[in-house]
């Protein structure tokens, strides 16, 4: 198999030749203590990844509009004032809805302007039919609740219901449209990155992700389906309250499954493995900062034993490769994953 048969069988939940190693984002960082002077590609086919990404998230650093460069806060395409920082996304501090007669005034990004598909083109004339070209995209939560603003969006839920809903109808049909731009531009793997939980429990009851977000990761999934993408449903956090309602939603595989927010990761091979594939979920937290090597060996070791059995697994970070992650740990990580294989 190579790279892309190699994901796809994982996807479909059979055993492909050998774990594949998928990861969307890798900091610059990392990648230049191991391999001095290399490129994103480079380094993509020393590490031996699976998958090629954008190596971001779904925005652009590049012409942003500085409201004050000297502590580094932007606007968005949608408003959203950000912070830029150390690791690639960028944290939202505030939303541009203050009220709800602010829609009014609200204009939409573009999902048909060109810097939507960023260097998505170049991935494919690079990678096609060889690797899985993965891109990170929006579901029904994340643009919506920076829009208001995270914590006003969730009591939106609770006091303003009309307006929630508008807000992700609003951002939907953006996200629903950059989907099908992406696949129909040579995307293989759709990763919906809206993070529904912290590390104890979902953001929102059950009830009210059912009500204001399922609907819309459905469109999501639905588009990303129908346009010939696979689908893998990312999102932080404990999610132990939500999970069968987002597996139902038919999505190919759910990632990271991060243990530190309790995700075991066996059992929820046990309960949902003939189900879903599981992409995950080596913890870029504790183990791959601060951990002795062979804790990281130890602890690869197991997730490999627990989660690939029967197929429908990839290793994984359970986030990313972010600037604080020790290179030392990353290859410990590696290693133990080339040694599962065969070497």
């Amino acid at each position: 198999m190579n790279s892309l048969e190699r994901v796809k069988a994982a996807l479909e939940r059979r055993v492909p030749d050998r774990v594949p190693y998928f990861e969307s984002v890798i900091d610059e960082k990392v990648m230049q203590a191991l391999l001095p002077g290399c490129d994103y590609y480079q380094f993509n086919e020393w590490i031996g990844l699976d998958n090629v990404s954008q190596n971001r998230s779904s925005w652009r650093r590049d012409g942003v509009e500085f409201i004050d460069a000297e502590r580094g806060l932007f606007r968005d395409k949608w408003g959203v004032i950000r912070a830029l920082g150390p690791e690639v996304v960028p944290a939202p501090v505030e939303g541009p809805i203050k009220r709800p007669e602010d829609l009014k005034t609200l204009t939409p990004p573009d999902p048909e302007a060109p810097d939507v598909l960023g260097h998505l083109p170049e991935l494919v004339a690079r990678y096609k039919g060889k690797k899985a070209i993965s891109v990170i995209c929006r579901d029904a939560f994340f643009e919506a609740a920076f829009l208001r603003g995270t914590a006003q969006f969730l009591m939106d839920m609770v006091d303003n219901p009309r307006l929630a809903h508008e807000l992700i109808e609003i951002t939907l049909s953006y996200n629903v449209r950059v989907i099908e731009r992406q696949v129909a531009a040579g995307a293989d793997v759709v990763i919906l990155g809206d993070d529904y939980a912290d590390k104890h429990s979902t953001l929102m009851s059950p009830a009210h992700f059912k009500q204001f977000i399922l609907p819309g990761l459905k469109r999501c999934v639905d588009a990303a389906h129908r346009a010939g993408a696979y689908v893998i449903k990312h999102t932080d956090g404990n999610i132990m309250g939500i999970i069968d309602m987002i597996i139902d939603t038919g999505i190919d595989a759910l990632n990271p499954l991060e243990p530190q927010a309790g995700m075991d990761i066996a059992l929820i091979k046990q309960r949902y493995g003939d189900r879903v594939a599981l992409v995950g979920n080596i913890d870029c937290g504790y183990l791959l900062c601060q951990a002795p090597v062979e804790e990281v060996r130890r602890v690869t070791r197991w997730t490999l034993e627990v989660a690939s059995r029967g197929g429908g697994f990839m290793l994984s970070s359970s986030n990313s490769i972010h600037s604080s992650v020790r290179p030392e740990n990353y290859m410990a990580m590696i290693e133990t994953l080339r040694l599962w294989n065969g070497g």
